[in-house]
């Protein structure tokens, strides 16, 4: 792992210790409680298609590996 590897997870970590942080704030102060389960849900789904499309375009590219992608998720999945 070269140093802009380390920078950019380091700067990925601190992101998303961020957005942590801002999703408890909106739950305890009810803002997700006017949100319609729906279009939470549709949003989630047209999400996953977006994402699963990157994936593939990703591998199709050869930026990243499938085993790569894989590893990264299981050691995401670890650290949670």
């Amino acid at each position: 792992m070269d140093l802009l590897d380390l920078l950019w997870n380091a700067s990925q970590e601190s992101r998303l210790g961020e957005v942590r942080q801002q999703l408890d704030r909106m739950q305890t102060d009810g803002d997700l409680a006017n949100w319609n389960v729906r279009d939470v849900a549709a949003e989630n789904v047209e999400l996953k298609l977006r994402l699963s499309l990157l994936v593939r375009l990703l591998v199709s590219k050869g930026v990243i590996t499938a085993e790569e992608y894989a590893g990264l998720i299981a050691e995401t999945r670890s650290i949670e």
